[in-house]
């Protein structure tokens, strides 16, 4: 039932040698020490002095090896020889000398600790300052080409891709895809380059294969980008902008330094600005407004925001609008004007087809509208307050007269430059009146703004946060260019240096007055005499008013700073402050001086009666209304000051 015991004085059996496992140690340590994986498995193809091949793999489970994996055995052999050396000297030491070992030990760790604490710290800050570069383009392209390259699994795309965060604005060799070992001579690197320059949105770019040596990789050149600066002080710049045609403003500079313009005659009658704050839509718009008021046009500018273009105070070739009111009516005459240049166009086809000389067309109109988000909700409202008893429905005529403005253009002139931030459908007035805008400008956009503006351009160039840059699109091409900038004086002089047209009055347009003459241009009723305070405007004489006669006058006729301190511009000097006695009536008349004198968006007179100036009531009123800041005038006139 119970083994024998072993006699006293007697040694046990001895069991057989395990010469197995004997043989598995002496591996081991053979493995450990020649410097082979220490299971014996291989991960890659490296020997004893190469290398391992790079991204390939030899694991079981088709996984990538780690880096040390590729180390030359004779590297690896090395290494654990140097880290055994160093945990045995440290084992000695500690005996022989523990408290110097324990010091020594205390200040390595201090400075290993704080080394990897810096390199954590450099890590983390990299990764947060380009997590949104890897999300959005690196993994995208990794997800692609694991699979064109036979990628194992598990590989990182830092292991095999080189693409910097600013690689849209550098020029040279800006994207590298590093090649399996592998990767045999002939093989198609068509699709690789096709995935990076499609999913990079790279543009204007030359791909070069590199296959010398054991190291196969592919280079992305790409082509000098567009420059830094545009700038019209610049000889150069002002030569391009000084050649281009009437009807294709310079926009600014592309790749290579190629000039970029859209011709409003055969390519896009109108254009779109989407970008978000700070993207150059101003830049663009004074110096796009500029030329084509040098070339003879004349502007409306609609700008809500009142002081986006201050260059523009004071020019006879163009119309500052501020108001909710006077865009109303701006954009009904307009429509009034386009039917009369539709007529126009009519007329000059029979007279083509008679050998007749052709009607003149007018100059050039350009609508400019200033943050186009909130324009439909302006105008809206306004029409929702103002609209005649018994009239149905919200909808403003003005939004349809801009529609109508928006489906002339190219063949009676007549051009609008659309700015905004995000312009939707309903924004704009509708699906069908965004079509009409074929040219689109885009800057600092977002992947929606782009799917929603220019669907047809894929892929998604990324967006430069630097100033002044944008991608023009125009029949399904987009092109990065970096806008032209002027300065205000710039632009101004740029805008009066060739032929000046007078801009005509909203009142001119409703009436149907030929805009190539405006009221102001020359005298338009024969037998009036005429008589100038400047050799370039003749005014029309009125006589002294008749003491016995009726005070009021037809609200047409022309009144003197007085009479509109009475009635169209009563209140301009605003409320009355505490402790000031001078009437409202002197206070107007003091604020209109004033403004006379000093504010360059104040109208010019039309007429002379005697020696005293006279208005047009009209544009006295929208003046009041569009002035930019009524507390300064307020301010000039308690003073007294003229």
């Amino acid at each position: 039932m119970f083994a024998p015991t072993t006699a006293a004085g007697t040694r046990p059996p001895r069991k057989p040698t395990d010469w197995r496992k004997i043989a598995r140690r002496a591996a081991f340590v053979w493995r450990a020490v020649s410097g082979d994986t220490l299971d014996g498995r291989p991960r890659t193809d490296r020997t004893w002095t190469h290398r391992g091949t790079p991204l390939t793999s030899k694991r079981d489970d088709g996984r990538m090896p780690h880096s040390w994996d590729y180390l030359t055995r004779l590297e690896v052999a090395g290494l654990r020889a140097f880290g055994g050396l160093v945990l045995g000297g440290t084992g000695y030491a500690a005996v022989v000398e523990p408290a110097e070992t324990l010091h020594s030990l205390q200040l390595s760790g201090t400075g290993a600790a704080a080394a990897a604490a810096s390199w954590a710290g450099f890590r983390g800050m990299d990764g947060m300052v380009t997590w949104k570069h890897r999300k959005e383009w690196i993994w995208p392209l990794h997800v692609v080409l694991r699979g064109l390259l036979g990628l194992p699994e598990g590989v990182k795309p830092s292991d095999y891709l080189k693409v910097p965060a600013d690689y849209a604005e550098r020029a040279g060799d800006v994207v590298r895809v590093e090649l399996p070992g592998t990767w045999a001579p002939g093989s198609d690197a068509s699709a690789v380059v096709q995935a990076v320059t499609s999913k990079l949105a790279l543009q204007d770019v030359k791909a070069t294969v590199r296959l010398k040596g054991g190291k196969h990789h592919i280079t992305f050149t790409q082509a000098p980008r567009a420059p830094q600066r545009v700038m019209y002080s610049d000889p150069e710049v002002a030569e391009r902008v000084r050649k281009a045609p009437a009807s294709a403003p310079f926009l600014g500079l592309s790749h290579r330094d190629v000039a970029v313009s859209i011709d409003l005659d055969d390519e896009s009658p109108h254009i779109m600005f989407s970008a978000a704050p700070g993207g150059g839509k101003s830049v663009l718009a004074k110096a796009f407004a500029a030329q084509v008021l040098h070339h003879g046009g004349i502007a409306f500018l609609i700008d809500f925001k009142r002081t986006s273009h201050k260059w523009a105070y004071g020019l006879k070739n163009l119309m500052y609008i501020r108001s909710e009111e006077d865009a109303h009516f701006l954009l009904l005459a307009l429509a009034h004007e386009g039917n009369r240049r539709m007529a126009i166009a009519e007329e000059n086809v029979h007279r083509e087809l008679r050998g007749e000389l052709p009607l003149p067309m007018g100059p050039r109109i350009l609508l400019i509208l200033e943050e186009a988000n909130t324009l439909r909700k302006r105008l809206t409202k306004y029409w929702a307050r103002n609209k005649p008893e018994g009239v149905k429905g919200n909808e403003s005529p003005a939004v349809e007269a801009l529609g109508e403005f928006l489906f002339m253009g190219r063949s009676q002139l007549m051009h609008a430059l659309l700015i905004g931030q995000s312009l939707t459908a309903q924004t704009v007035g509708g699906p069908e009146m965004r079509e009409a805008f074929t040219a689109r400008i885009l800057a600092r956009y977002t992947q929606n703004a782009w799917r929603m503006l220019v669907p047809e351009v894929s892929p998604i160039p990324k967006a430069s946060r630097h100033s002044g840059r944008v991608q023009i699109v125009l029949a399904g091409q987009a092109h990065e260019t970096q806008v032209v900038f002027m300065t205000d004086e710039e632009a101004k002089e740029h805008a009066t240096s060739g032929t000046v047209t007078r801009v005509p009055s909203i009142e001119q347009l409703m009436r149907g007055t030929d805009t190539t003459n405006s009221g102001h241009s020359g005298v338009t009723h024969q037998g009036e005499q005429a008589v100038s305070d400047t050799s370039e405007r003749p005014l029309k004489a009125v006589p002294a008013p008749d003491l016995d006669g009726p005070a009021d006058q037809a609200e047409a006729d022309p009144i003197s700073l007085s009479e509109a301190a009475r009635t169209v511009c009563a209140g301009v000097a605003g409320p009355a402050q505490p402790g000031i006695g001078t009437s409202q009536e002197k206070r107007d008349l003091m604020a209109l001086r004033n403004a006379r004198s000093r504010d360059k968006q104040f109208p010019d007179h039309v007429a002379l009666r005697g020696k005293e100036k006279l208005y047009e009531p009209t544009e006295l009123e929208r003046w009041a209304r569009n002035r930019i800041k009524a507390s300064l005038e307020s301010e000039a006139a308690d003073t007294g000051t003229e």
